[in-house]
């Protein structure tokens, strides 16, 4: 579902998975764990209301990997629903 590929900035993607709050790494503190097993940075203001361990929906927009977090992916949140 997700790749590096980053050349056309207009696809959106989705996804499922849930909040991470390290409480710390400041490159790294706020994430989403896909389903997929990858893995969204995203900032804090994105993430304010959730709680870590809500289970989310998302519409993203990927901008490729995040140099201080190896294999993890720089997003663009387009919307973000709470799983009830």
């Amino acid at each position: 579902m997700l790749s590096c590929n980053t050349d056309d900035e207009d696809i959106m993607k989705t996804g499922n998975g849930e909040i991470w709050r390290s409480g710390g790494l400041y490159y790294c503190a706020e994430q989403i764990h896909l389903n997929n097993d990858d893995t969204l940075i995203v900032h804090i203001r994105d993430v304010d209301d959730y709680a870590g361990g809500d289970r989310i929906t998302i519409i993203f927009k990927e901008l490729g990997r995040n140099e201080n977090c190896c294999y993890e992916i720089n997003c663009r949140i387009i919307e973000l629903n709470k799983l009830e």
